[in-house]
């Protein structure tokens, strides 16, 4: 910073910009495997955290669906590690994902928890990340039980990146059975659940319409923050920042496209 007066210097200072907080693993480079059950068999996963480092991403595989989210590479020729995420069909939708918090997967039923304590420093204006997807029609739906009402084969499906920096005493569970779904939750639509506050949000929404299906480049994009509370900090040692993404909005139903396929990678935020 320069002060001047009648043209002339009379001080000068410099100021350093705080570097910001950092996402664990938000470059996508640290991978490992971890052993899950599935169907009375278990299976060695790819795990989306270094082999050694503190769990903190995590993802729906497990020992009947291996390959929701994996690290690539090789992509858009050149060495560019990311998280590739694709959707299955396996009598019902696995939607391809990946998200702060864990994962268990028995009897038919897959229980997420949201969330990851995390040491804030400073209050972003948005998430940034590099994404590119490819979306297509709705071929699945839950027949039975928590159905969606005016979601019908056919229709446009949509992906679903989102931020939440919350204050939550524990992690929000989503239970996702067969027929039922409890937990689901939204933070653009409440800003609360039972385990605290919704302090801000970003959301993007990546319809069919949008589809990338040269899947050609990673493409850059920033969710802003949207702030519910301008002022509140989570309290230290709760649960204060989720990050999720899924190949299909609707997945914690068991609905949407099978063949959908999202990129991600170099998530940071930005001040």
């Amino acid at each position: 910073m320069r002060i001047a007066k009648d043209g002339q210097t009379v001080d000068s200072k410099e100021f350093a910009t705080a570097a910001g907080d950092k996402i664990p693993n938000g470059d996508m480079s640290g991978w490992s495997t971890v052993s899950r059950a599935g169907l009375g068999s278990s299976a060695d996963v790819a795990y989306p955290n270094a082999e050694g480092a503190d769990a903190f991403w995590d993802c729906g595989n497990n020992g009947v669906t291996t390959t929701l989210c994996v690290s690539t590479e090789e992509k858009f020729g050149k060495a560019v590690p990311a998280a590739k995420l694709a959707s299955m069909n396996m009598f019902v939708l696995a939607a391809g994902n990946l998200f702060t918090g864990s994962f268990n997967y028995a009897s038919f039923t897959g229980t997420v928890d949201f969330g990851r304590k995390y040491a804030w420093t400073a209050r972003p204006s948005a998430l940034k990340l590099k994404y590119t997807a490819t979306v297509g029609a709705i071929d699945m739906v839950r027949t039975s039980g928590d159905v969606l009402e005016g979601v019908a084969k056919g229709d446009p499906d949509n992906a679903r990146i989102f931020v939440a920096i919350v204050d939550w005493t524990a992690p929000h569970q989503v239970v996702s059975g067969m027929t039922t779904t409890e937990g689901a939750w939204d933070p653009v639509k409440a800003n609360t659940v039972a385990e605290g506050k919704i302090i801000g949000y970003g959301s993007l929404t990546i319809p069919a319409s949008e589809s990338d299906a040269s899947d050609a480049a990673l493409k850059d994009t920033e969710l802003p923050i949207y702030w519910y509370d301008k002022t509140a900090k989570p309290a230290e040692g709760n649960y204060s920042l989720v990050i999720s993404c899924a190949c299909n909005a609707y997945g914690d139903f068991f609905t949407g496209c099978s063949k959908n396929t999202m990129y991600v990678d170099d998530f940071e935020w930005v001040y």
